[in-house]
């Protein structure tokens, strides 16, 4: 710096030192960017220097480091917040960031300090070990320090550890918790601890090392169960004569159970943990630990049990500060804050199978093969997200999407006729979600649908999977009327391994999704129960009581309660709006619906019954999909429009709407297409005109037949 440095001097200072570097490439506040905010009046710099102080001590450093200097000149900005916002970032970033920096710093030192592990005499005074060398892992740090992770959590589980193996009683303990939690690297952790004679640890721990037994090699070698058993024995007694092994079963369930990869040694392993002489830590998820509890409670019994909780919001961070360090000289990338903070935020959501910090880590990896010309990103996490989740979670950017959802109600309407209100409120919610408004603790949307039959409510979810979450592949079904028992719930929240066809299931593969709950009405009380957590939360849990996300798709449900009376209300004038809310109160009142149910969803929609004009609408729908069907044989079939009116005047059914229109046009085109096609009168290239008269003609030969088919014969039987 010159003698009397201005702002801009220091901000160019700052580009050439390695913690002005750091900031620049994990946070994005890089000199240049730092040079056009900073001032030139030397009489400028006074307030920097007093804004670094003030970071320098309430962080608790020694000097300034460029990070310090680099917050303090942000802070001078007068709209500084409103910039940071821009780049996803607040106050509290920027502070983390100066502690990231030093951490770091801090870490890598600490990697040069010499550990005492007891000298080259060490492992003279122990046992001889061959059989446990080749049957297992020796974890124990040796030649460097590794990046442990302090957290509190870890620590507290360490201290826990080094009590138990430093006391008199059982010499074995169980760390349980979900995977992902951190029980290996827990261990990990204890293993240095040990080794390592500098640290605070008992004299009777001292140097020792941990083995970790490999469930598959030990399988491998002796097959059979006789052989096996006597194999094991002969590995744990060398640990036990060698006096400093501790052995370790990592997802000791694998030791517990039978099964590909397992094996069932309660019988060798329980009167050793019973004992307490021979050293063993183990670990295994919460889930199978009560499972083993409830088998075999007396081998439980004999366990030190230390339960691990997943890590915060702040442990989760540090741990993904210090163990990207090593992704990163792996993967060749770098990674910035906003993609540690998506991660967890993301993980959090959507990655239910794993625990903090696990979740995020996984991520994390993930995302290093979406990297930015070698910066993994915000952008980077999403996108790894999107491709493993098979979700949509960034905000629409790309033009050709903003006019998609600007013009949702277009593109759906080339499909669905009429039911305009119905249209808006389910485009509505989607670019609600699309624009990150919309509450991310509830589904995109909940809507029932509420009218008489074939006026549209299954088309509009079908219409929607199709136009929006990519085809009507989309369209999770569920028919409710399947569901009307109380122990049908099981089947609604089955495990994919026993029912592929259950709800949990269908969404766990498919989360990106629109859900159909066809004819909710007809659903056991205790079904429509077990729905209300879903509509409300987002989340069902199923029969492994695992989370199951609904938060990136549409509930809708159908229902044709109370049609009869919406045809009344329509014959006598009313329009949908004049009397959607009474309706609802009536089928509250009637008893068909309850009201805390009907309170969950997000709209309540009444579709209104077609019209003749409707239909016409509906039979330009069907034709255009009866051409895009003979289009891979290079024929075309048109319609006169008067024919179209004979159509809709024979398939109009005001109580079945849209539905005869299919089973007539099927009649009066496709089999006329058909027998063209099949005579030689229409071949490729070429196309067919059917009039009114062809219609009539069809059609009234149709009811000859139908008719015919109604008479008694001889024998007095209906055809």
């Amino acid at each position: 710096l010159p003698a009397r440095p201005t702002p801009h001097d220091v901000a160019r200072a700052i580009g050439n030192v390695p913690s002005g570097h750091f900031m620049a490439a994990r946070l994005g506040i890089g000199s240049n960017t730092l040079q056009e905010l900073a001032s030139q009046q030397a009489s400028d710099i006074e307030a920097v220097y007093e804004r670094a102080e003030e970071l320098r001590q309430q962080i608790g450093l020694k000097e300034y480091t460029a990070g310090v200097m680099a917050v303090a000149l942000v802070q001078q900005y007068q709209d500084w917040e409103r910039l940071l916002a821009q780049v996803h970032l607040d106050g509290d970033d920027l502070i983390a960031g100066i502690k990231w920096q030093q951490h770091v710093r801090e870490l890598i030192q600490g990697l040069d300090a010499p550990l005492r592990t007891g000298g080259i005499a060490r492992d003279w005074s122990f046992g001889y070990i061959p059989l446990l060398t080749r049957f297992g892992q020796n974890i124990s740090r040796v030649g460097r320090r590794s990046l442990t992770v302090d957290i509190a959590s870890h620590n507290e589980a360490i201290e826990q550890l080094t009590q138990t193996f430093g006391s008199g009683g059982r010499q074995n303990a169980v760390l349980v918790g979900q995977e992902g939690v951190g029980k290996s690297t827990i261990i990990r952790g204890f293993a240095e601890r040990i080794i390592d004679g500098s640290s605070p640890t008992p004299d009777s721990l001292k140097y020792r090392q941990i083995f970790m037994l490999d469930a598959s090699s030990l399988i491998a070698a002796a097959p059979g169960r006789g052989e096996l058993e006597n194999l094991v024995m002969q590995v744990l007694s060398e640990a036990y004569n060698a006096k400093n092994i501790i052995i370790c079963l990592d997802n000791a369930q694998l030791f517990f159970e039978e099964g590909v990869g397992s094996v069932d040694l309660v019988n060798v392993l329980q009167p050793i943990l019973e004992a307490g002489r021979l050293r063993m830590i183990l670990s295994m998820n919460e889930q199978r630990y009560l499972q083993i509890a409830q088998r075999n409670p007396a081998l439980t019994n004999t366990f030190n049990r230390i339960s691990i909780t997943p890590a915060d919001y702040e442990e989760t961070m540090r741990v993904m500060q210090d163990q990207l360090l090593g992704i990163e000289a792996q993967r060749q990338v770098t990674y910035t804050y906003q993609a540690l903070k998506e991660a967890y935020r993301l993980s959090e959501r959507y990655m239910h199978e794993l625990a903090m910090p696990g979740r995020a880590m996984r991520l994390l990896e993930s995302a290093a093969g979406y990297s930015e010309s070698g910066l993994v990103t915000m952008n980077s996490v999403q996108t790894a997200i999107e491709k493993t989740m098979d979700v949509k979670v960034s905000v629409a950017s790309e033009s050709d999407d903003r006019e998609r959802l600007l013009n949702m109600e277009d593109l759906i309407h080339q499909r669905m006729i009429n039911q305009t209100r119905a249209v808006e409120v389910v485009s509505d919610a989607l670019r609600r979600a699309r624009a990150g408004v919309r509450n991310q603790n509830r589904p995109i949307g909940t809507f029932l649908f509420l009218g008489p039959t074939g006026v549209g409510k299954t088309e509009l979810s079908k219409a929607l999977a199709d136009v929006y979450f990519g085809g009507e592949g989309r369209l999770i079904r569920l028919d409710l009327n399947e569901y009307v028992l109380p122990q049908d719930v099981g089947r609604l929240i089955a495990d994919g391994a026993d029912n592929q066809g259950s709800l949990t299931a269908q969404v766990m593969k498919q989360p990106f999704s629109v859900i159909l709950l066809d004819e909710i009405e007809k659903a056991a009380p205790e079904v429509l129960a077990t729905l209300l957590q879903l509509l409300d939360e987002g989340i069902l849990r199923d029969s492994k009581n695992r989370e199951i996300s609904f938060r990136d798709a549409i509930i809708i449900a159908t229902s044709n309660a109370g049609a009869d009376r919406i045809r009344e209300y329509i014959e006598r004038g009313y329009q949908v709006s004049q009397f959607e809310a009474q309706f609802t109160d009536e089928l509250i009142n009637s008893g068909q619906f309850r009201p805390e149910f009907l309170n969950r969803f997000d709209e309540i929609v009444v579709f209104t019954p077609l019209s003749k004009r409707d239909l016409l609408q509906v039979v330009d729908l069907i034709l255009d999909g009866v051409n895009r069907t003979l289009d891979s044989q290079k024929v075309s079939v048109v319609v006169d429009q008067d024919a179209k009116s004979v159509l809709v005047d024979r398939g109009y059914d005001p109580r079945l709407g849209a539905r005869p229109m299919r089973r007539i046009v099927q009649k009066a085109v496709e089999n006329t297409v058909a027998k063209a096609m099949l005579s030689g009168e229409l071949s490729a290239g070429g196309s067919l005109t059917i009039t009114r008269d062809d219609v009539e003609r069809i059609l009234g030969q149709q009811d000859i037949a139908d008719a015919a088919r109604q008479t008694p014969n001889q024998t007095g039987v209906v055809q």
